[in-house]
């Protein structure tokens, strides 16, 4: 990317360059094969004294285990498989129900739908046999609640199946085992409310695909299914999810669907909220480092022990840049820009490294320009692309309503990287001009106000009002903080921990020294200004962060093993299955770090391994290590 850390740098002065190595399939070679970390902005370190060593990443899914924490503090974990309580909290709840008998129960439905249809009813329970009669009546909503319960308050040993459709109720005996009919709700209430909360503990699986999976095979319609946030695919990761009004046993028939693709699912609970994006309070990582070499154990007690009490610099991690070799802030800069044929032609473009069914689409788009030939190329998986064709079918070199076509996460996304590679700049060449170890005249720090926000949650869900699996989410009213730009008198009051950093938006207060004008010479250079009048945009008003992060509970072990590949991680499902725990061979020929840690949401554990590791973290740059035999 060039050096954008100087004043005189910009992003467009760099894509400018390399817009010509984009004018023919040829020059594709030309260009950078994957983004690194300096491409992204990150180039600096908390304490740049430590030595650095060779460790792998991610040598084994199970090296890297992300469990969810929740709003309380509490790490979320699979614990068990089972639903045991919740059936024997609904045989003790059904146990509770008052008994009706049957003349209680021909007087109640007569009160209810009149004598004639409560004697039909009495004959057809009095003949269970009778698989031909069918009995069809009316009735509003307070009417079906009330039948509904005098069935279960009738505790018939065997039921007959009940429809309810369009205002029409329908009776009958079924004629086999296979036809089903209503299966009466549980007391939601009295099991601790309408959302079905459980335990979701993948290996390798992405979130997305996890979500669709879990809908699929129990029923459900995935927008229903609510969570807190999304995990690393190559990984093992435990969060919670929640379903309203849903029943165990439609999860408990999913399993093995899921089980057979790294999914279990357990500990599941009645709770009253379910929910939404944003709902939990961080991540506790262990994560082991293998085949470490290049450092004495000294100097790595040393660097893990400055990475305890120092922090990390709280970097947007490669993740949110992609992996390709045109990064998704390059796609967003171009949309803030408002030159969307150039965005469209990023999204399209070839790029070297790519599968073939990829690379051959890409080629015949530089050939064709023909959008409906070339969609019928691209894999379903290729989201962006796909739209873009879409739309360039159906409106021809409308390039704006292309890229307003994206699908919203998609569109997000581009936007939020760009915004995240201005804060990655900027603070880096923060601390090459003054370090980190004080706050500055003039820079910014958070203040509460006083206010309560109005919303419960500020959660970034479907609906309005409402997060994703229709909830609005569990977060409680907080107070609302404002930046409060440092004097010299602030100065003895704060640290550098204080301080934070602003996310580039229509609202954004720079600081006002040196720093802001960074961000407003970037910006002014980039042509780019946040524009609310456009609707993309609105939700683009800017944020704060914090230059530092902690990663708190910090704990970690040095790990003697033989095999390369053998397990050094004791995960939630080995616990529920009882397989042994890793053990440390003493005069083994390799080493291992596992590092355990908690962090805060949007920080990023590669980060913090960056601080002492002092090597790009980047995906593409792990796998070129190979661990020694």
């Amino acid at each position: 990317m060039g050096n954008v850390l100087s004043r005189n740098g910009s992003l467009g002065s760099v894509l400018g360059k390399r817009r010509a190595d984009h004018e023919d399939r040829d020059n594709v070679k030309r260009m950078r094969a994957e983004p690194t970390e300096t491409d992204a902005g990150i180039t600096a370190f908390v304490n740049p004294t430590l030595p650095g060593f060779r460790g792998i990443i991610k040598y084994r899914i199970e090296d890297f285990i992300v469990q969810e924490v929740d709003l309380d503090g509490h790490v979320v974990r699979l614990t068990s498989l089972d639903a045991n309580a919740i059936d024997q909290k609904e045989k003790e709840i059904k146990a509770r129900i008052p008994k009706m008998t049957e003349s209680e129960f021909d007087d109640h439905i007569a009160q209810l739908f009149g004598e004639d249809l409560s004697k039909q009813l009495r004959a057809l329970l009095n003949t269970p046999n009778d698989t031909e009669t069918v009995l069809t009546f009316e009735f509003t909503r307070e009417q079906r609640f009330a039948f509904y319960d005098a069935f279960d308050q009738l505790h018939l040993k065997k039921k007959p199946l009940m429809f309810a459709k369009e205002g029409i109720l329908t009776v009958k005996w079924p004629k086999d085992e296979t036809e089903q009919g209503r299966d009466p709700a549980p007391n939601f209430e009295a099991l601790g409310g309408e959302y079905l909360q459980f335990h979701v503990y993948k290996s390798g699986v992405e979130n997305a695909k996890a979500v669709s999976w879990i809908a699929q095979y129990a029923g459900v319609k995935e927008g229903k299914i609510g969570f807190a946030g999304t995990k690393d695919a190559r990984a093992v990761t435990v969060q919670a999810m929640t379903i309203q009004k849903a029943r165990v046993k439609n999860l408990l028939q999913a399993r093995e669907e899921l089980n057979e693709r790294n999914i279990y699912i357990g500990d599941f609970n009645y709770v009253p909220n379910g929910l939404t994006l944003g709902d939990l309070k961080g991540n506790r990582f262990s994560i082991v480092l293998r085949d470490v070499s290049g450092i004495s154990e000294q100097e790595i007690v040393r660097s893990v022990d400055s990475l305890k009490e120092n922090g990390f610099i709280n970097y947007f991690g490669m993740q949110r840049f992609g992996t390709g070799a045109i990064m998704t802030h390059e796609i967003g800069y171009q949309i803030l820009k408002k030159e969307f044929q150039e965005a469209c032609e990023l999204i399209l473009k070839p790029r070297p490294g790519e599968r073939t069914d990829f690379e051959n689409a890409r080629i015949k788009w530089q050939e064709t320009k023909d959008p409906e030939q070339v969609a019928k190329l691209f894999p379903r998986a290729a989201a962006s692309e796909n739209a873009v064709l879409r739309s360039y079918t159906r409106f021809p070199n409308d390039h704006k309503k292309a890229i307003l076509s994206l699908p919203r996460r998609m569109l997000s996304m581009y936007l939020h990287a760009y915004q995240s590679y201005v804060w990655n700049h900027v603070v880096s060449e923060r601390i090459k001009r003054f370090g980190c170890d004080k706050p500055l005249v003039g820079d910014i720090v958070l203040e509460e106000t006083g206010n309560a926000s109005k919303n419960k949650s500020s959660g970034r869900g479907r609906g309005r009002g409402r997060g994703r699996g229709g909830s609005a989410g569990r977060r409680l009213p907080t107070m609302r903080k404002q930046p409060k730009v440092l004097t010299e008198e602030d100065l003895d009051s704060y640290s550098i921990e204080d301080v934070v950093y602003p996310i580039p938006g229509h609202r954004t207060v720079y600081p006002k020294n040196e720093i802001g004008d960074i961000y407003r010479d970037l910006l002014e250079k980039d042509q780019i200004t946040f524009d609310k009048s456009e609707q993309y945009m609105k939700d683009l008003a800017g944020d704060y962060r914090p230059m530092l992060a902690k990663a708190d509970d910090l704990e970690w072990s040095l790990i003697r093993y033989d095999d390369p590949c053998a397990p050094l991680c004791y995960t939630d499902l080995d616990k529920i299955t009882n397989k042994d725990e890793p053990t440390n061979i003493p005069d083994g020929k390799h080493l291992a770090l596992l590092i355990e840690f908690t962090l805060g949401t949007s920080q990023y554990a590669t980060m913090a391994l960056r601080e002492i590791l002092r090597y790009d973290t980047s995906s593409k740059a792990q796998a070129r290590h190979v661990h020694n035999e």
